[in-house]
């Protein structure tokens, strides 16, 4: 059975994928010389990967475009993990029509966000109910759309991310320990093992993971703690079919979510173990009784059925 958490009752408006939005939950995959990061003002965006020519001339090599990890030496079980590659057929999610609620927007404050129209005067606001989160501890997750254009505006689909509170906050907001397996530590006898015992472990918050282990991870792919998700600075991106998105390494995040008229086929690349508590984990987000609703996105779409991104860069008129 999965752990639950209470959840508050919040609205969180949605924002433009893009590297610098979204860096340290893991990295944006898309072209950089025609993705919407491009058509950033220059303070926003972020300098393209290194490129080689390729293909006898008729192609450009971006190099590490993403950066994968497999953490799997430091699950409990010591079951080694290999590379797999799964497919997804994301189904279009059901969204219940708006109503109006107090709800502040996340960490974004008190926005002026009620403007529901476009220039024919047709947006149309939906609310997306988030009952669920995951991560994947010991390893990034990247998720590769097939079949959609960048230009498709009837279909795409929402990257919504939370960040990971301390490990000592699991207790406080949940009446369960936090769900991140930590290793057995065992008894030694010798003041050398009893002495090693105290450098800090890297499954807690705590402490810096020592740099022998982490410093050759890129940051995006680097562990994220033990602790439970930060659901008051919980974000919701739109992305278009050019691109495809990493979650690093323990990153809470709402299963693949389609919005639009048709299905999303999505290839995803990640290790696994098959060990279920080392490879997924789930919590569950219980609104309070007496909250009128928990942790909700707030879907604006335009007359096309094209999600509009409503804060952050490239806000209110974005057009993807």
């Amino acid at each position: 059975m999965p752990t639950s958490m209470p959840a508050p009752s919040i609205r969180i408006p949605i924002e433009l994928l893009t590297p610098p939005a979204f860096h340290q939950f893991g990295t944006v995959i898309e072209n950089p010389a025609t993705s919407p990061s491009a058509k950033l003002p220059i303070p926003h965006r972020v300098p393209p990967p290194d490129s080689v020519t390729a293909n006898q001339g008729f192609a450009t090599k971006y190099l590490d475009v993403t950066h994968m990890s497999n953490l799997y030496t430091l699950a409990p079980s010591k079951k080694p993990a290999k590379a797999v590659m799964n497919m997804f057929v994301c189904k279009p999610r059901e969204l219940r029509p708006h109503e109006a609620s107090m709800s502040l927007p996340s960490s974004w404050g008190d926005l002026d966000i009620d403007d529901d129209e476009d220039e024919n005067g047709n947006y149309e606001r939906q609310l997306l109910d988030i009952g669920i989160l995951e991560r994947h501890p010991f390893t990034t997750q990247t998720f590769i759309p097939m079949g959609l254009a960048q230009q498709d505006k009837s279909t795409q689909y929402l990257v919504i991310v939370a960040p990971t509170l301390p490990a000592s906050a699991s207790r406080r907001y949940s009446n369960r320990p936090p769900p991140y397996p930590t290793p057995k530590i065992e008894r030694k006898k010798s003041f050398r093992d009893i002495f090693a015992r105290a450098r800090p472990s890297p499954f807690t918050n705590e402490a810096t993971p020592p740099p022998s282990l982490f410093s050759r991870l890129h940051p995006s792919a680097r562990p994220k703690g033990p602790g439970i998700p930060d659901l008051k600075n919980l974000r919701a991106f739109v992305a278009t079919g050019s691109q495809a998105v990493t979650y690093g390494a323990g990153t809470w995040h709402a299963p693949m979510i389609v919005i639009g008229d048709r299905p999303i086929d999505f290839v995803v690349v990640q290790f696994a173990n098959e060990v279920g508590i080392e490879d997924c984990q789930e919590i569950i987000l219980k609104p309070d009784s007496t909250a009128p609703e928990g942790v909700v996105v707030m879907v604006d779409t335009d007359s096309s059925g094209q999600v509009q991104v409503k804060t952050g860069v490239a806000s209110v008129k974005a057009k993807l």
